[in-house]
């Protein structure tokens, strides 16, 4: 099997075809038709009764579709979806998403209805994502079959992250949040209850694919769980793959086999397994986007001392206490500046200034002070990651800050990560340090976890090289 040739029809589609269009606004139908109308050429709206839907010609049956479909997306009820499927395969339809919902997740009716979806594919071999699926969003091209909204517009940019959720919830929420300050997504992907395409499939695809830099999962249930540990293991080698894996509890899992109709496993034998092979863990929906952003954007230390450079003592001295706690996922360490980097320190800062680690630039630092400090700082051996606590309410700092400490950060092949507050405009200065390149947080505790994970990928890596071609 040619995952990445199977799955083509579903990212890249020559045609689409959608079941269910409809011209109710209230219909997932319509919402779905609106944004595929603007981004797919061929567009069919399929639809019993209507003529046209939006300014589309409606055809009325499946059977009456032009040949060579690739891709069809069906919206209509559970209990029609299943034979409208059946006639898309019939048709020669590559790839199916089933929107609808009402299947395995309500009981045992719409498991038997699972079952025949199933009997679909074995016999016809068309490839199926969901049901109860949100489908794809693929920023690159516009492809775009979520009808709630997901930060659709912010994310339009791209980046190098696959996010692939079995919950469309979790992941429109969590997107749509972190692309308030900036998140580099390459793709979308709604498992849903995954009758035939499972995470393992797409992170085959995605570990293939060279815009991709970074796999991010929301997980219940594990498909195939050694297989998919496998694959992951080989996909860790070149690129980083995070997982949000929920169920954690008695009690979550129970709610697991309630939302999507399977179990879930123990959560230490999860846990083992996934440091065993090269996946990291996240436990919040911030901290998979957090996670994955940081992995995706920043270069990989080379160890795990820290420098701290701050303009208000207090933010330094909690950054310090987070560095040098302890910490199940990984170690950090302050950094200690060698005797000619405390020199060139103190020639740069005014007399009342820290050159210790955390440096302490004090609240009558400039510009040109910020930019100079992290050059020196960048610029000592002892030092595998800057941490810039960046604050714009002090005098002499102007906007120009954001610009000045992105271009000294790119000079450099250590991580730098930035930390940001200013009331309202926090996020909008946050934004513009992505846009720039360079990641940045508004909270502390973010900032030193994304450290953490960056030297949590550096260990995985020496664990199991870079050689390997995947």
């Amino acid at each position: 099997m040619n995952i990445t040739k199977e799955l083509q029809p579903l990212f890249y589609p020559d045609s689409v075809a959608l079941i269910g269009a409809s011209a109710n606004p209230a219909k997932v139908g319509n919402r779905i038709l609106k944004v595929l109308q603007k981004t797919v050429k061929n567009l069919y709206p399929v639809h019993p009764v209507d003529k046209e839907v939006l300014g589309l010609p409606v055809i009325n049956r499946i059977e009456d579709l032009p040949d060579n479909i690739s891709l069809a997306v069906i919206t209509i009820a559970a209990k029609y979806a299943v034979g409208a499927v059946r006639s898309c395969a019939e048709k020669g339809i590559k790839v199916i998403v089933i929107v609808s919902g009402g299947f395995g997740e309500v009981g045992d009716e719409g498991s038997a209805l699972e079952d025949e979806l199933r009997e679909i594919h074995d016999k016809f071999g068309t490839r199926m994502l969901g049901p109860n699926s949100l489908g794809i969003f693929l920023p690159e091209t516009g492809l775009d079959t979520i009808f709630v909204e997901h930060g659709d517009k912010a994310l339009s940019g791209g980046g190098g992250i696959a996010f692939i959720t079995q919950s469309g919830s979790v992941g429109t929420e969590a997107l749509g949040l972190a692309s308030n300050a900036g998140y580099g997504m390459r793709a979308f992907v709604g498992l849903g209850n995954k009758v035939d395409l499972t995470e393992t499939d797409f992170l085959e695809y995605f570990a293939m694919d060279s815009a991709t830099n970074c796999l991010a999962f929301y997980s219940e249930s594990i498909d195939d769980g050694k297989l998919f540990l496998e694959r992951a293991r080989e996909a860790s080698k070149k690129k980083a793959v995070v997982i949000l894996k929920a169920g954690r509890t008695e009690a979550g899992q129970t709610a697991v086999s309630s939302h999507t109709g399977k179990l879930a496993g123990s959560d230490n034998v999860v846990n083992g397994a996934f440091r065993q092979y090269g996946i990291q863990r996240a436990y919040d929906e911030e901290e998979i986007c957090d996670a994955s952003k940081s992995l995706s954007m920043l270069k990989i230390p080379k160890g795990n001392r820290v420098a701290v450079i701050s303009a208000a003592g207090g933010y330094g001295v909690m950054c310090t206490d987070y560095i040098e706690q302890k910490d199940s996922r990984i170690k950090l360490h302050l950094a200690e500046f060698s005797d000619k980097t405390t020199t060139k320190l103190k020639e740069i800062n005014l007399p009342f200034a820290s050159a210790n680690n955390p440096v302490d630039v004090t609240a009558s630092a400039d510009d040109e002070i910020y930019v100079d400090t992290l050059d020196t700082v960048l610029n000592d051996s002892g030092v595998d990651i800057v941490i810039c606590l960046t604050f714009f309410t002090i005098p002499a700092v102007t906007k120009d800050l954001v610009k000045k400490i992105s271009e000294k950060a790119l000079e450099y092949d250590k991580p730098v990560i930035t930390f940001a507050q200013y009331g309202p405009f926090t996020n909008k200065y946050l934004k513009e340090f992505y846009d720039r390149g360079v990641v940045a947080f508004s909270s502390v505790y973010r900032t030193v976890r994304a450290a953490r994970f960056l030297v949590e990928r550096a260990d995985i890596l020496k664990t199991f090289g870079e050689d390997d071609e995947y």
